[in-house]
């Protein structure tokens, strides 16, 4: 697979469907048609490994941000990025430690996250929420049928990995994002991943087509608040390293913009005014607006039928 995806022929062809606009590279929502290729990535470069407690960094830049984590076993990394940032991530990975990359963890399907899955050596074990597994099956990050042959597992509410002071807990807070969202806890480390569920301080995706949900949104980051108590570290999408206090602002900034939509919108309500007319509350003016529209249309569509729907 590796060759095939790397040959010339794939790269031309790679090419012509970017300029044709067929698959996606914003990364953060799902291709249209099956993945046959390596797409181009985001345009950022792939930083180098940052220390966020013993034994964990981070490494930005090329796609989403990546954790990777050194265990007794190897290396357990979380959403290796796009395909076309692999060659960068490894090589960053190789400047910390030398040991085998063992396990893989996906927070979501999107390519910015885990289409680099393709590259991964063959005996390098692959975690996901089901719903997230059977897309990357799907886009071709993994063939069809590796969760049947040890490969890939997938879980549906939670999954213990390791023991110790290497143990981690992977839990799916519910449909959110995606419907296949994961948060990643390194217990010592007292540090989550949290993917794009808290991609930064913005009015963030709901991929509806991947099962997203905005009405659910600030249920999910409560979940995730409620399991995890003790956390000094949180590594965001696309934000570097933030805290508890910040995922829970996130989470009142979500159930207020859910509000928000939940009581103006109604059948014949001019949404374009509706949602111009959003006034946050001061707590929440650093937020970045730049898909404020989107972000409310897609809560819309969450909560109302499609009938009741102005488009």
């Amino acid at each position: 697979m590796r060759n095939r995806l790397l040959s010339p022929a794939s790269a031309l062809l790679a090419s012509i469907v970017a300029t044709l606009g067929v698959l996606s590279a914003a990364g953060c929502r799902d291709q249209v048609a099956k993945l046959d290729l390596v797409t181009k990535g985001n345009g950022t470069a792939v930083g180098l490994a940052i220390p966020v407690a013993d034994r964990l960094y981070l490494v930005p830049g090329g796609g989403g941000n990546t954790a990777v984590f050194l265990t007794k076993a190897g290396v357990t990394v979380v959403d290796p990025k796009y395909a076309s940032s692999w060659p960068a991530l490894e090589a960053a990975i190789r400047r910390i430690t030398d040991a085998p990359i063992t396990h893989v963890i996906a927070t979501h399907s999107h390519s910015d996250h885990a289409e680099a899955v393709v590259h991964l050596p063959g005996n390098a074990k692959v975690f996901a929420q089901a719903n997230t597994l059977e897309r990357m099956m799907y886009f071709r990050y993994l063939p069809r049928g590796s969760d049947t042959n040890g490969r890939a597992q997938a879980f549906a509410d939670r999954l213990e990995l390791f023991e110790g002071s290497d143990a981690i807990t992977l839990m799916s807070p519910g449909p959110a994002h995606t419907n296949g969202d994961a948060v990643v806890y390194f217990h010592e480390a007292r540090t989550l991943h949290v993917g794009d569920l808290f991609p930064s301080r913005v009015f963030p995706v709901i991929n509806l087509e991947s099962g997203g949900n905005g009405l659910r949104y600030p249920e999910a980051l409560r979940a995730v608040l409620s399991v995890f108590p003790v956390v000094d570290h949180i590594i965001t999408g696309h934000d570097g390293v933030l805290n508890r206090d910040d995922l829970a602002e996130f989470a009142s900034f979500m159930q207020f913009t859910v509000g928000y939509v939940a009581a103006e919108m109604r059948m014949f309500r001019d949404k374009n005014a509706v949602f111009r007319g959003l006034v946050l509350p001061e707590r929440f003016e650093h937020y970045d607006r730049e898909r404020q529209f989107n972000t409310l249309d897609e809560i819309d569509r969450s909560i109302r039928p499609r009938w009741q729907r102005v488009f």
